[in-house]
Formats: structure tokens, C-alpha cells, sequence
């Protein structure tokens, strides 16, 4: 049976999951996007290690990872994305501004895209384990989440009055210890297995793992959007990529004439795994992560990846930070994303 929802609904599940934290200080009632019309919603784990019976007989679970999907009534492509959250954050992060306007995910859906969203595990909805780390508590820098939000868009990007709507960013924050890069990767990798091909839409911390994973089910891997991706030099994170040949033991990169860590040039090792999968990396005009986006540009080209490096500012989205989706220019950067999406669906239909 089909089922429909309206922008109605979905500002209710919106505000519903945020608790009435953003809603309550903003006249927003959503829908910007427009409504929403859904053929079927829901939600599975993927990953779960289950232990051996204690002496009381408890089994207890860990490394599982929170996956909810939304399927548009009538979808427009025929590839799925996978948004994959930043570091702190969670599935929520795509779900709704901090003022209560609509996120990327309404967005997205009314695009046509069916979507998978994950919370990494230890956030979210994927419950943490007293092996994740060292088992503590973590809180997330105010001051940071500042610093890396659009200063046109909220002003300043100081704690300052004016800008106290994107630290209520951080009230979607998580506290609980990360299972850890490998853990998430390998998550990923099972999701795309039972969902794939599809676009992983990557953002910030969330790119080790996503990276990690595309390396692991690389034909279930239709290309990847990077938004400000942690490890997206590649080298950075190599020792959970496949390079041909391997990179030496204790390879260290070199500088190019531009000041960019590479490969050296008289031993070049490729990404194999990642020569059908294009890249694009994105960068936010008001962002400083932007500035070293050239050199990841640089070293992925050196190991064979089809990559490529654009900006919102440059696509209709200027003034934009590192919390694209979340800003007050949020629709703007939203088509952005779609049309990019669009493209690396487009090209591997064609393929």
C-alpha cells in the first residue's frame, strides 16, 4: 500500500525528533521543500556482533549501525544515495535546520532520490558499547561548530546572540564514544551490499569510513559526493585502502612543486578499487577546510581516481560553510547537491 505524507506530517516528525529544541524558537513551520509523498519509509541495523551467553545468560549486541530509508512515491533516479553524517553529529544532521526550516533529506526526496541515511555507530540511533573507545563521555566544542559555520549566514561565526541558532546545531550532537572508523566502514560496506549500486553522499568525519567502505564494495559504489571529507587525500587513511602495488612500509608522502603531499613520482601506486567510481569533492566558499582541497584534488588524480573538485559558490550557493545543510541558504546548496547527485546517477546509467 502506498503511503503519502505531507509537508504537514514530515514538519511534525521534524519537530517531534528535535524535541521542539529549534521549533519552539522559530515561527518556521517547514516545509519549504514542499510535501512529501512517500511509496514506503522505515528503518534496519546492519553490522550486529552479537557475545557468547554470560553466566547469567545475557547476550549482549555492539558495532550495529542505525539505517533508516525514505522512498519517494515516484522516484526520478535509478540509483539510491547514502548520506553519511560528520563527526558529532548524526542522521538527524540532514533532517532540519536549527531555525526549523526543512533539511536536504525533504529536499532530496521531493528530487526523486530514494535515501538511505545512517548514524554512524556511537551516534545516533546506533547504540554505543563500553568497548567504543575508552568508554567515556566526549562533548562537542561550541566554539568549533561556530568556526565552522558560514559567517555570512550566521553571523560572525563567533558564539555571539546573534548567532546562537547554529550552536543549537550541537543540541543533535553526540556525546557517546565513536565504535571507530573500521567499524563504520565495514557497516557501510554491508549496506551497500544490500542496497547498492548507489551514491554515497559523504560528509566530514564521516569520509574515512565512507572511503574505507567504498573501498571494500566497489561495485556497489556508483560514485561519491565529498563534502569537506575527512581523509579525502587518500593517503592519509591508506592503510584502509587497496593500492597496486601496496604502499611501502613506512611510506611517507612528498611534497609537489605546489606544496601538496603525493605519492613520489618515480613510484606511483593506483586506487584500483576506485578506477570506476567517480569523485567530486566540494568545497563551501565560507569554509577554511576548503583551502586544502586543491592538494586532496592533486593526490587523488596522482593514484587514478576520476576526481574532480567544485564549489557552492560556484554553483549557486555562495556564502556557504562547512554546515551546508543547516544554513539559512540551505535550499540553495540543496540544488547544488541534487544536481551533483543527478550527474554521478546520470553517468553510471550510461556506463
Amino acid at each position: 500500500m502506498t503511503r503519502k505524507f505531507t509537508a504537514v506530517l514530515a514538519s511534525a516528525l521534524m519537530a517531534t525528533t528535535a524535541a521542539g529544541a529549534f521549533a519552539q524558537d522559530s515561527a518556521a513551520t517547514g516545509g519549504e521543500a514542499g510535501p512529501i509523498h512517500l511509496r514506503d519509509m522505515g528503518n534496519f541495523y546492519v553490522g550486529a556482533e552479537y557475545s557468547e551467553p554470560d553466566a547469567e545468560g545475557n547476550v549482549f549486541v555492539k558495532n550495529q549501525m542505525h539505517v533508516e530509508y525514505y522512498l519517494p512515491e515516484e522516484p526520478q533516479h535509478d540509483l539510491p544515495l547514502i548520506l553519511v553524517h560528520g563527526g558529532g553529529g548524526q542522521a538527524s544532521d540532514w533532517y532540519y535546520t536549527p531555525d526549523g526550516r526543512d533539511g536536504w533529506r525533504d529536499y532530496f526526496l521531493n528530487a526523486g532520490f530514494d535515501l538511505y541515511i545512517v548514524d554512524r555507530p556511537g551516534y545516533g540511533r546506533s547504540p554505543a558499547s563500553p568497548d567504543y573507545g575508552d568508554g567515556s563521555l566526549t562533548s562537542v566544542p561550541s566554539a568549533l561548530i561556530a568556526r565552522l559555520a558560514a559567517a555570512s549566514n550566521w553571523p560572525e561565526g563567533e558564539v555571539t546572540a546573534e548567532s546562537e541558532s547554529i550552536l543549537n546545531w550541537v543540541v543533535a550532537s553526540s556525546t557517546t564514544p565513536y565504535a571507530g572508523n573500521e567499524v563504520a566502514a565495514n557497516d557501510i560496506a554491508e549496506l551497500l551490499e544490500r542496497v547498492g549500486p548507489a551514491v554515497l553522499v559523504l560528509h566530514s568525519a564521516g569520509g574515512v569510513s565512507g572511503f574505507w567502505a567504498a573501498d571494500m564494495q566497489p561495485d556497489n559504489v556508483a560514485g561519491i559526493i565529498a563534502f569537506e571529507a575527512s581523509g579525502s587525500n587518500m593517503l592519509s587513511i591508506a592503510e584502509g585502502l587497496t593500492f597496486d602495488p601496496a604502499l611501502p612500509e613506512g611510506f611517507e608522502p612528498v611534497q609537489n612543486a605546489d606544496g601538496c603531499d603525493v605519492q613520489p613520482d618515480d613510484a606511483v601506486s593506483t586506487l584500483t578499487n576506485f578506477a570506476d567510481i567517480p569523485v567530486v569533492l566540494i568545497g563551501a566558499p565560507e569554509s577554511f577546510l576548503a583551502a586544502g582541497q586543491p592538494c586532496q584534488l592533486a593526490a587523488m588524480q596522482q593514484a587514478g581516481i576520476d576526481a574532480s573538485l567544485v564549489s557552492f559558490g560556484d554553483l549557486g550557493a555562495p556564502g556557504t560553510g562547512h554546515f551546508a545543510m543547516a544554513e539559512t541558504n540551505n535550499a540553495d546548496s540543496a540544488q547544488v547537491m541534487i544536481d551533483l547527485a543527478a550527474e554521478l546517477v546520470d553517468g553510471a546509467s550510461a556506463r
